[in-house]
């Protein structure tokens, strides 16, 4: 192992030089522009003690010889372990690894405990399922102001195709590739082209729709039926009149209330007398067994469309499609309050 310091005896003593009046909070948010991957380092400690952090201060260096880069506070409680040790492992998250990035940046859980691991060179622990890992063998190490430069020669290596988890202005965030393909031309007609968001989103929203309305068919169920126990599922004990109106919001129509009086005639919702007046409708013991079978008809189906998907994508998804209805509601109640004409 090399080991190259500074020669700036304030570096090796630990004091930190003092930059041109810079705000320390503006400068981290400045860094913090930069997007990154997120890394795991680990290594081993004394007597054979598993240590490892999340780090985002990697990159890669040379490919002939093959080399990586990272850094390390010095005051880290993982300083002497990572100085002392003539191997390391860095670990590349893919974008369904969060939590594990969160676990190894707290310092109040055993950051190692349950996780099945693989061993390296010296035995250092090999973290399994990442986008990429690299064993390293340590070759240099440069003093760098607060932080400890570490310089790795990769020993191997593996790497999937999988997403990777970014992270970006102090939050985590998922890679999104840029669409390249030229927008159809729009039509006279519709004066949309497949490029609209509302084309995309209603074409999206009838194409799935459709496929699980098939499925529900094919097993002896109506659109309608499945609204009404869906929503009865979710909010036991409504009035007819509300289910009703619930049906219209989440399906932008509503369902009759026969729809509701032939699930009753069948043994599957019941009236149940209330002190308002009103008949409350509630599952019964069959209602409640369909409505498993329908979660399950549902289920099924999504599994169906996202096929093509991964997970990364399908939890981007539904994030984006998240705050697309917050701001359409947003806009909603905007419109509604202004006065008519």
């Amino acid at each position: 192992m090399t080991t190259q310091t500074s020669t700036n005896s304030d570096l090796r003593s630990g004091a930190a030089k003092a930059g041109p009046g810079f705000d320390g909070r503006a400068l981290r948010d400045a860094f913090g522009s930069f997007a990154t991957g997120v890394t795991i380092v680990t290594t081993s400690g004394p007597a054979g003690a598993d240590i490892g952090f999340t780090a985002n201060s990697f990159s890669s260096v040379s490919l002939d010889p093959p080399m990586v880069l990272w850094s390390l506070a010095r005051t880290s409680s993982s300083i002497d372990a990572f100085r002392n040790s003539a191997h390391f492992a860095v670990h590349i998250l893919s974008a369904d690894q969060e939590a594990l990035s969160a676990r190894f940046a707290s310092k109040s859980i055993d950051r190692f405990g349950g996780l099945a691991l693989d061993r390296g060179p010296d035995g250092i622990p090999m973290l399994q399922d990442c986008m990429a890992r690299f064993a390293c063998k340590l070759a240099y190490q440069y003093e760098g102001g607060d932080h400890v430069i570490f310089v790795g020669e990769i020993l191997d290596f593996s790497h999937s195709a999988r997403k990777p988890l970014v992270f970006h202005g102090g939050r985590y965030g998922m890679l999104l590739p840029k669409q390249t393909a030229a927008a159809e031309p729009a039509d006279a007609l519709s004066n949309l082209s497949s490029d609209d968001l509302l084309y995309q989103v209603s074409n999206a929203y009838f194409r799935t729709r459709h496929a699980v309305i098939d499925k529900l068919e094919h097993h002896g169920w109506s659109a309608e039926e499945y609204a009404a126990l869906s929503i009865i599922g979710r909010e036991d004990g409504l009035c007819i009149p509300e289910i009703v109106a619930r049906s219209e919001k989440l399906r932008g129509q509503a369902i009759s209330a026969a729809i509701v009086q032939k699930l009753i005639a069948h043994g599957l919702l019941r009236e149940v007398d209330s002190t308002d007046g009103q008949a409350r409708i509630r599952l019964t013991p069959e209602g409640r067994l369909s409505v498993m079978e329908l979660i399950a008809i549902r289920k099924s189906s999504e599994a169906d469309v996202q096929g093509s998907l991964d997970p990364s994508e399908v939890q981007l998804l539904k994030h984006l499609l998240s705050r697309l209805g917050n701001s359409a509601d947003a806009v909603t109640s905007v419109e509604a309050s202004k006065p008519r004409r």
